[in-house]
């Protein structure tokens, strides 16, 4: 494949990358293998030829004194002069000599947009996974090569088509790095999975504390207690967690859905075997050439949450020299970003939030756990749902949610609204409820 400049890479109106004609090839180049050394045929120089034995014989009898001439011997025993020292010489065609080395050409090292755009083409040749899913899961291929610059983990969550996901783990286990396929995640098989460095976990029934521990597992300051020692189990995680697409609560996580379709699956092409063979050596490359460069960049998205600016600047990072890229990945982390508040904003807690608000318009000081229930059933009929909530459950929630109750009187506990207490509902109304509904109460 051609060079090109990544410098040169447009957006187009939409966000999108435009991909320069020279990286859209069906064929991926070939990495670079040293050539095998060349013995070129030559003419060798004549061989010194040794020394006839009945010579030998002739000057061992003269140095000890004897003089003896073909005359004097009998005819039986006389020494004939061969009528060559050599009976048979090889030929120039069969002779070995030393091999001359053929001059190595130098490393055709892939760019960053190259490895994105081989990436994304294959997922989306073998998968029916949305172009802007592809994109995503192409950036965090690239990212699992460089866990040593991370301070965060970024976990792959995917929900939706069983078919799709399967297929996905495994075009992950060709492009990750030290990855391994894994059905069902444990603690307690940490020290075997230690020696991979991205896991691949399918896990359609996922239980909140294995949610909570994948979460601690995206941070590389957290340490596991096994066999009486404290050890770094981090790594990068990709996981299946069934079709239903609920949120889960895996921190430093980005979620991609895979759509369930009836369409055909998706044609065989002859470059697909010759891509997945040979990117994982450009990432080696890549990684090994700029590996420096991504420990020691300061790179930091700009418009994102806290949480999603975590992930994209450990992200981000990996992508070198190719800006409209990384602008690439900040924006397709806003829509992640976007779809995330709207997910949370359908959740209990936000509901429970969204009543909290409601009664303290108007400036109330407090209210009772009953009642906030009482509002929180009102948004639920609203939205057409026929659960209903217990005060119990309601100050569950509010306790989850970091609003803890007290004693207002003889007829239960409450919120007083403070100002302490009406800094943390703000705090966690920016989290659970949308803008304009925020606006709006």
């Amino acid at each position: 494949m051609p060079n090109f400049h990544e410098n040169d890479l447009l957006l187009d109106s939409g966000g999108d990358l435009i991909q320069p004609a020279e990286v859209d090839d069906s064929e991926c180049f070939e990495p670079f293998v040293p050539q095998r050394s060349v013995s070129p045929a030559h003419n060798p120089a004549q061989l010194p030829r040794p020394p006839a034995l009945p010579r030998l014989v002739d000057e061992f009898i003269r140095d000890m004194g004897y003089l003896r001439t073909p005359a004097d011997a009998p005819p039986e025993t006389g020494f004939p002069a061969p009528a060559s020292d050599i009976a048979e010489v090889a030929q120039p065609s069969e002779t070995l000599s030393a091999p001359v080395k053929a001059p190595l050409s130098p490393p055709r090292e892939a760019t960053a947009v190259e490895l994105f755009t081989w990436i994304k083409r294959t997922l989306l040749a073998l998968t029916h996974l949305p172009e802007d899913a592809a994109e995503v899961v192409a950036f965090w291929v690239i990212s699992t090569w460089f866990p040593d610059a991370w301070t965060v983990f970024p976990c792959l969550v995917i929900s939706g088509c069983a078919h799709d996901a399967g297929v996905l783990l495994h075009v992950l286990r060709d492009f990750c790095a030290r990855a391994a396929l894994l059905a069902g995640f444990r603690r307690r098989d940490l020290g075997v999975l230690r020696r991979y460095q991205t896991r691949l976990v399918w896990e359609p029934n996922l239980h909140e504390r294995t949610a909570n521990l994948l979460s601690n597992l995206t941070d590389p300051s957290f340490l596991v207690a096994e066999g009486g020692s404290l050890a770094c189990y981090s790594g990068s995680t990709a996981i299946y967690v069934g079709e239903n697409p609920r949120t889960h609560n895996i921190q430093n996580s980005i979620h991609i859905y895979i759509t369930p379709t009836n369409a055909a699956p998706p044609a065989s092409h002859q470059w697909l075997q010759k891509t997945i063979e040979r990117v994982p050596v450009h990432l080696r490359q890549y990684r090994e050439k700029n590996l420096s460069y991504v420990h020691n960049s300061t790179w930091f998205p700009s418009g994102v949450s806290s949480e999603m600016a975590a992930i994209a600047t450990a992200i981000g990072r990996c992508i070198v020299d190719a800006p409209e890229l990384q602008q690439k990945l900040v924006a397709l982390m806003k829509t992640l970003d976007q779809q995330h508040r709207s997910e949370m904003s359908n959740s209990i807690e936000a509901i429970v939030v969204e009543a909290i608000q409601a009664l303290n318009r108007g400036g109330r000081e407090r209210a009772y756990v009953r009642e906030t229930a009482a509002e929180v059933n009102r948004h639920l009929e609203a939205r057409g749902e026929t659960a209903r909530l217990t005060p119990e459950k309601v100050g569950h929630v509010m306790k989850k949610l970091g609003l803890r109750t007290r004693r207002l009187s003889q007829a239960g506990n409450g919120l007083t609204y403070d100002n302490a207490t009406v800094a943390r509902i703000q705090q966690v109304a920016a989290v659970y409820v949308m803008e304009d509904l925020s606006a709006e109460t």
